[in-house]
């Protein structure tokens, strides 16, 4: 007998198939530095002081007009690069927290509490790289609503983790019993 996929739990790979997906799609938001664009940025400076030349701006204009700059090419520069470092970290150690947790088969309570740890880790991981995200969206001039998916993927991510863990209470029970 067959069950309707959408009546289908997910398979424990799930978490596995979802973390690859995750990982791509935000390596390539990394890949396109957030989507932010430097010369986008110039020139939304530039029409902000009405598109008029450097030298016919005011003092106070010119003081407003470097430090816009200033922070525009900030981005370029350093921000962009250093918040892409720590959402690698971030995607590596998810997945690394992953792999190791289903490399434990518990067959002793003790190695039921690693893998369990290892999940938790993971969990901490995900949250973590949304923190990163958000911090990074709020920061550069990019528009938020295209980061929504990622928020979600993240969530779909912390909710499959956290059915793994659950699942594995069918463990704990059978080293109860003696089973395992």
């Amino acid at each position: 007998m067959s069950v309707l996929k959408s009546k289908r739990k997910p398979s424990q790979f799930e978490v596995f198939h979802h973390l690859n997906k995750m990982r791509k799609e935000v390596t390539d938001l990394l890949l396109r530095d957030f989507g932010y664009d430097l010369d986008k940025a110039v020139k939304k400076v530039e029409t902000t002081f009405g598109g008029r030349p450097y030298e016919e701006l005011s003092p106070d204009e010119k003081v407003r007009y470097e430090k816009l700059m200033e922070k525009n090419i900030a981005f370029a520069e350093w921000f962009i690069a250093d918040e892409r470092k720590v959402i690698v970290d971030c995607l590596r150690s998810i997945t690394e927290e992953v792999y190791v947790a289903n490399s434990i088969y518990p067959t002793y309570r003790e190695e039921l509490v690693e893998r369990r740890v290892h999940q938790d880790r993971a969990v901490g991981q995900c949250y973590r790289l949304t923190q990163e995200l958000q911090y990074a969206i709020e920061t550069l001039p990019v528009d938020v609503n295209k980061y929504l998916r990622f928020a979600e993927m993240i969530q779909t991510e912390i909710n499959l983790l956290k059915g793994w863990r659950k699942s594995d209470n069918k463990f704990k029970s059978a080293l109860q019993e003696g089973n395992l």
